[in-house]
């Protein structure tokens, strides 16, 4: 990877926190209730109904929005700030004129579509709402309709779903890493295949860099940040300049692509700090989420750069 600069700058996004409340159990999505959670990524989003309006909620920072037309669900507009916000069932998407959230899952609740694997014997298992598809090597088998239920009702969640009489998949919010490759996944599972119990991990890795922006914890002064979009974009901030680029995440790990940063010129001690950062980041080749909200982010020779979760700010000139 290759780093250019380039004369505009790309400003950062800082991270969000948010107030928790009660979910309902699956498969019942009260989507009317006046109070919901919503998990987006690695943040957390509280919509509050007032008459018929809608208030959201992200640490500090409150959005009141107001009924638009939608083809099917709900959707609730802010011309102000460029936002929108449009729910079905248990999920959500929200998005103002600068950044767009990941998929919101009401807290309590499993996203749709979810796929959880193991090895050795390697399984996997492709949940797409009311249906499952088991893969064993050499066979696979179609499980419709299927059953969700929530075990618990307060976080962190427990969830099972019930493919057939002998077939669970059993899954529990807690950050889970894979056998073999080390992969960061937000659910762990157990797969209980009649008389035999296999283990593994479960949902999406980007949902645990999303949502939130990333600081280097390491550093005192000219402090690094990075934020994940779902889309695949990276943006942050260098220590002087700013920068942009995409980052590619998969079961090898993590990479980056050539970054644009901007030209400006800081004191000597900042210039170092960056250009030491930038040159480290061509190096990346994986990533470790904790459950503590700290990301590390390993380099080729072993070494690795630590940053720690902070709020994302979504009103950010």
């Amino acid at each position: 990877m290759f780093i250019t600069r380039v004369g505009y700058f790309i400003l950062p996004w800082s991270g969000l926190m948010l107030l928790s409340g009660c979910s309902p159990q699956e498969p019942a999505y009260p989507s009317e209730a006046a109070v919901q959670t919503y998990q987006c990524g690695a943040l957390q989003v509280t919509t509050k109904r007032q008459d018929e309006r809608l208030q959201l909620r992200f640490g500090e920072q409150e959005f009141l929005l107001t009924p638009a037309p939608s083809a099917s669900g709900s959707r609730y507009v802010s011309a102000e700030y460029g936002a929108e916000f449009w729910s079905k069932g248990n999920e959500a998407q929200f998005s103002t004129d600068k950044f767009s959230l990941p998929l919101c899952v009401q807290q309590g609740t499993l996203p749709q579509q979810l796929n959880a694997r193991g090895n050795e014997p390697f399984w996997l298992v492709n949940v797409n709402q009311d249906q499952a598809l088991l893969r064993t090597p050499g066979d696979e088998q179609l499980f419709a309709p299927i059953s969700r239920q929530t075990l618990n009702d307060a976080a962190p969640y427990s969830y099972a779903i019930e493919l057939a009489a002998t077939q669970q998949l059993l899954l529990d919010e807690a950050i889970c890493y894979d056998s073999m490759t080390g992969q960061s996944f937000p659910y762990t599972a157990r797969f209980k295949n009649a008389e035999k119990l296999w283990r593994g991990c479960a949902g999406d890795p980007q949902r645990l860099l999303t949502g939130v922006s990333w600081k280097d914890s390491r550093a005192t002064e000219h402090v690094a940040t990075l934020t994940f979009s779902s889309d695949s974009r990276v943006t942050g901030f260098a220590g002087c300049n700013y920068f942009t680029g995409s980052y590619t995440l998969s079961a090898e790990g993590l990479s980056f692509s050539p970054l644009a940063v901007t030209k400006r010129m800081c004191p000597p001690a900042a210039m170092d700090y960056e250009n030491r950062l930038l040159q480290q980041l061509t190096q990346v080749n994986n990533v470790k989420v904790f459950a503590d909200g700290t990301l590390h982010l390993r380099l080729g020779n072993g070494d690795y750069l630590q940053f720690s979760s902070y709020p994302l700010d979504l009103l950010a000139n």
